[in-house]
């Protein structure tokens, strides 16, 4: 019952650093110090039909050495991978739809990424 007291009093999940917003990826996502080992990346996959470019993103994904499918939504899948694998499964996700990501976000100096692949009709 003291440690039920403690965590609500402490918020956990709740909590954030000053220079992050509540729904920012750091905030939610990573242990503490551990961005420079991962960093966050979003990309928007468009295809006519997007359910199918999602079960072959998975597909992809699932063929990459030590990466990982995080969390599965609708129209949402969370991967970690290797960096250097990047530009390998753009290249892939591409050749059945658009691939895109927000201005000004770059790719990811760290030695892994996690990556969001949203998936849109076009």
């Amino acid at each position: 019952m003291l440690l039920e007291f403690f965590s609500s009093q402490l918020g956990y999940g709740q909590c954030t650093w000053a220079d992050e917003t509540p729904g920012s990826p750091a905030a939610q996502d990573f242990p503490e110090g551990s961005s420079s080992v991962i960093e966050p990346l979003t990309w928007r996959v468009s295809a006519s039909d997007p359910t199918a470019l999602y079960e072959r993103a998975k597909t992809l994904v699932a063929q990459i050495p030590e990466a990982a499918i995080v969390k599965e939504g609708e129209n949402l899948l969370v991967v970690s991978l290797p960096t250097p694998q990047l530009p390998a499964l753009r290249q892939e996700l591409s050749k059945l739809g658009s691939v895109s990501s927000p201005t000004g976000e770059t790719t990811p100096s760290a030695p892994t990424t996690l990556l969001r692949l949203m998936f849109i009709r076009s």
